[in-house]
């Protein structure tokens, strides 16, 4: 659904009866009734007397395409809804401008020049498709004619516009460029020439295919809300991407950042926080990711950033486990993401409390896991998908999943699905060993061989110890295993993993400074 607001002084109207038996319902109305028919849009109106003009940061920021026509007041109207209009323009938000709008104060500021011209009253106008295969001009005919238009006529005073799709020419030989396209920021604009207030012009059919057209052409670019600011450059790109270990952070603490956000932050604002301090990647669910992939891509990609790792919890007793996981992998192939996180399922509670009580013991654990049927068919899954993966250049990774049910939340039970499903791949989480009292350290020297990823939970000693950190402010020896990673050769990515936070995005930046600062000085890492 494209949100339009039409924008009309609306003060001919009611100062002027001929103009009101022209649009007894005002502009706004009449363009208002004609779009209504449109089932993709979605209208409101605002006038000129309104608070703020009726182009309020609430109302500007729920706007996909604002049409503005105007022409008494354009010295009255506010230099501060002016700026934010233009703001909301440079952010996204497509502008229809309308005839005498061109000298709007919105129209001078993101034109910047004079737009000035020549006019006259009363004039047959014929305005012909200059651009004939321009989305604007779809279903209209070569040229057509306008009965009387007020003559607008060169010279113009315009930048030069990426497209004209109309020339009008008048009855008494002037010529004009009558529609015309413009970007602005990641704004779309067109200007549109005809429409005086005193004649029918909003009436005419042609006139309101060709306003139906622009709505959707405006609306084509997503609006993301991306601040268009000077950012300064802390590494460069370069730098960092010769640098073997990158930052990532879980997508969910992007999104829950920005539902914590006093200000109203969006996803997009905290996406390039994320990117200011150095974060490169996310590792992000599959059924979330695929819920809005194409809005996602394309933040990523604007940041500067790309997706690290794709994970998803399935139950291997679902039937259709191994589609899903499959669709796991054909999506990472697809966005060439070399790594996916499945989360098989559990054991019934009592069969995990067996396991675990053995844990300590690898041999003790081999015997459980060749002799209980759940682990069997888990181990067989598997190593279905690491076949199916190998060839598209995906690695299928398992992590040490901290939940009492879970027959890999230990390191030897860990260790015997590395070594039980040929190619199956460790994703590393530093913080989920002390779920089950193991150390961490020690975890790391028995799965070493079979890290491709890592999360860097820490844990802080609040309640039994497992409470969820900033990365570095815990007792979980960050620095020691990142050192040992690079060490080994290790060449991936450090995810920052705090689930539960109350302000995320502190904790983000805190855990990403404390990385960098690691990453930067590898050699003074402690032992």
């Amino acid at each position: 659904m494209i949100k339009v607001t039409i924008w009309n002084e609306n003060l001919h109207e009611q100062q002027q009866e001929e103009v009101r038996a022209v649009y007894p319902e005002g502009i706004h109305g009449c363009i208002a009734d004609f779009l209504s028919k449109d089932p993709q849009l979605w209208i409101q109106t605002a006038t000129f007397a309104e608070s703020e003009h009726g182009l309020t940061e609430a109302v500007l920021s729920e706007t996909d395409v604002l049409i503005y026509w105007g022409h008494m007041a354009h010295e009255a109207f506010s230099d501060e809804v002016a700026q934010r209009v233009q703001k909301h323009v440079l952010q996204g938000m497509g502008l229809i401008a309308l005839h005498s709008a061109h000298l709007a104060k919105i129209m001078r500021l993101l034109m910047g020049t004079s737009m000035t011209l020549r006019w006259k009253h009363g004039d047959r106008e014929r305005l012909f498709a200059t651009a004939p295969s321009h989305p604007i001009a779809k279903g209209l005919p070569p040229q057509f004619d306008i009965p009387t238009e007020e003559m607008y006529g060169e010279y113009f005073d315009i930048p030069k516009p990426d497209d004209v799709v109309f020339t009008g020419w008048f009855a008494g030989g002037e010529v004009f460029r009558s529609g015309c396209t413009f970007q602005r920021g990641l704004g779309r604009i067109f200007y549109f020439q005809p429409g005086h207030e005193e004649y029918p012009i909003y009436h005419m059919p042609e006139i309101q295919q060709i306003l139906v057209n622009a709505v959707h052409w405006c609306a084509e670019v997503n609006r993301q809300q991306r601040p268009l600011s000077c950012t300064a450059v802390k590494a460069t790109l370069e730098e960092e991407y010769q640098n073997p270990l990158r930052i990532s952070v879980f997508y969910d603490h992007v999104t829950q950042a920005a539902a914590q956000s006093a200000g109203g932050d969006c996803v997009e604002e905290i996406l390039r926080r994320c990117s200011d301090a150095g974060i490169r990647g996310i590792d992000i669910e599959y059924s979330q990711l695929v819920g809005d992939f194409d809005h996602i891509c394309e933040a990523l990609r604007y940041h500067y950033m790309e997706v690290a790792s794709i994970y998803q919890m399935l139950n291997f007793r679902d039937h259709e486990f191994m589609g899903r996981a499959k669709e796991v992998i054909d999506l990472a192939h697809r966005m060439g993401v070399k790594r996916v996180l499945i989360v098989p399922g559990f054991l019934e509670r009592d069969e995990a409390k067996v396991l675990h009580s053995v844990s300590g013991d690898y041999h003790a654990v081999e015997r459980f896991m060749e002799q209980n049927l759940c682990i069997q068919s888990m181990r067989t899954a598997l190593t279905e998908l690491v076949q199916y993966a190998r060839p598209l250049g995906v690695e299928v990774t398992l992590e040490d999943f901290d939940d009492v049910e879970a027959p890999y939340s230990r390191m030897n039970e860990l260790l015997w699905f590395m070594r039980n499903v040929p190619g199956l791949r460790c994703t590393f989480d530093m913080g989920n060993f002390a779920f089950g009292y193991e150390n961490v350290m020690d975890a790391y020297e028995l799965l070493k061989n079979y890290i491709v990823h890592v999360h860097c939970k820490d844990r802080g000693s609040e309640g039994n110890g497992l409470q969820s950190v900033p990365t570095g402010s815990g007792y979980i020896p960050i620095a020691q295993l990142v050192r040992k990673l690079n060490a080994a050769g290790y060449r991936g990515y450090l995810s920052i993993e705090h689930f539960g936070d109350l302000d995320q995005m502190a904790s983000i930046e805190q855990s990403a400074h404390f990385l960098k600062s690691l990453l930067e000085h590898r050699q003074t890492i402690p032992q």
